[in-house]
């Protein structure tokens, strides 16, 4: 530093002044500072992040959700509700009857199925039978415009969607009877608005597998999707989703969407390069499936993760210590480096943060009395912080993601490379 002072001693640019102040303040930290106590301030400023995604999700569940858009149906553009399904549930007929049954004036249902022996196809057809006086059609077979294997069975359904606002609502999901009009509200109320999505949560339902799934898509799942929303992210989630039509043509239509296997994602990624915004509505996506059992939560978790990291490979850096046991081991190990504050107490007080705030977002999600009780939560909750490094190695070891009958490998970026039959 004292070579470059000389040399430059002549220099009068305030902006080399400011890196020369810079480096030297640099420089008399890395003296007085070791490795150690930088990788402890590290630490603390990384767990503190995360307090503050709690405080803010909290906070933006609090105002956002459960709070509808003021909405004059008469006002309101048509949705066209496209619907692909694979496969039947026991919940099937249910969930689907919630969108026959929606208040929305004017709504479209599109049913979409890969193949002739889908055996969704009859409960649909019942369904319209049952509700002749809702706009429904069925498409079998789709319109190949990519590798991604929903985009696909949804584009017959797209090319011929008639209103200017576009749903696509996944057949595990039921819809509240307001859900479509809230949703088509939230996306009317501003004009850059294009895309706005139901935060994914859980209908009440019985089984621990199911009671486990509702406590983690209303905290840990939760807190990051209300987070993320609040400070703009683009973090969009397909299972309920609606969009501007004409912005999504814009974008390039399904054939923009068609290579990538995230393509909700990548709608959202579109729409905001083109200036546009996104938001949530007012009403949670409840998932509805009842064979809920924790192998397929596993899996389909391990499938969210590889494909993160596949779009975004530095997550890798961040997300296996983002969680309450790893993150408060980090806080508490740097504090008790920078200023001899015991291990145990510190842990404990992070602890109880965590799950306080996680107890208060699920029933901000909530909205109504839990299904379990408070004991029941400690537990589950604690089961799932726990699996996390289980389904995070699971992951990492397996490179294809795996969808129903179907083995896809994605490049990265999202890109899809391959799909192959199982």
């Amino acid at each position: 530093m004292p070579e470059i002072a000389e040399q430059h001693s002549s220099s009068s640019s305030p902006f080399f002044r400011l890196l020369l102040a810079l480096l030297s303040w640099v420089q008399t930290v890395l003296d007085v500072v070791d490795a150690g106590s930088c990788l402890a301030i590290l630490g603390v400023i990384f767990v503190g992040a995360l307090y503050c995604l709690h405080i803010i999700g909290l906070c933006y569940g609090k105002h956002r959700l459960h709070h509808p858009a003021p909405l004059d149906s008469s006002t309101l553009p048509g949705v066209s509700v496209i619907k692909p399904i694979v496969g039947i549930d026991d919940n099937l007929s249910k969930n689907l009857e919630s969108l026959f049954t929606s208040r929305h004036p004017q709504l479209e249902l599109l049913f979409c199925f890969e193949s002739s022996d889908e055996p969704g196809i009859e409960v649909v057809q019942t369904l319209m039978e049952k509700f002749p006086n809702v706009d429904s059609k069925v498409f079998i077979g789709g319109i190949k415009v990519g590798l991604n294997p929903k985009v696909n069975n949804m584009a017959a359904a797209y090319a011929v969607a008639k209103y200017p606002l576009v749903a696509i609502n996944d057949s595990g999901i039921y819809m509240r009877p307001d859900a479509i009009s809230d949703m088509a509200a939230t996306i009317m109320q501003d004009d850059k608005m294009a895309l706005v999505t139901q935060i994914p949560f859980c209908e009440d339902r019985t089984g621990f597998a199911a009671a486990f799934e509702h406590v983690y898509f209303g905290t840990s799942h939760a807190r990051i999707y209300l987070a993320g929303n609040c400070l703009r992210f683009n973090c969009p989630t397909g299972m309920s989703s609606m969009f501007r039509k004409e912005v999504l043509d814009q974008c390039g239509g399904f054939e923009a969407i068609g290579e990538y296997l995230a393509e909700d994602y990548f709608i959202g990624k579109k729409m905001t390069e083109l200036g546009y915004k996104s938001g949530i509505s007012a009403h949670p996506a409840l998932q509805n499936v009842s064979s809920v059992t924790f192998n397929a939560f596993f899996n389909r978790v391990g499938r969210w993760f590889k494909l993160r990291l596949s779009m975004m490979p530095q997550i890798v850096l961040v997300e296996p210590f983002q969680d309450c046991f790893p993150s408060g081991t980090i806080i508490s190990y740097s504090l008790h480096y920078l200023f001899g504050i015991d291990i145990i107490p510190i842990f404990t007080l992070h602890v109880i943060f965590w799950i306080t705030v996680d107890f208060m977002v699920l029933n901000i999600m909530q909205n109504t009395p839990l299904p379990f009780s408070i004991l029941e939560f400690i537990v589950l909750w604690t089961l799932r912080e726990l699996s996390f490094p289980i389904i995070f190695v699971k992951a990492v070891m397996d490179s294809g993601i795996r969808w129903r009958n179907k083995v896809i490998i994605v490049n990265w970026g999202g890109k899809i490379k391959s799909v192959s039959y199982v």
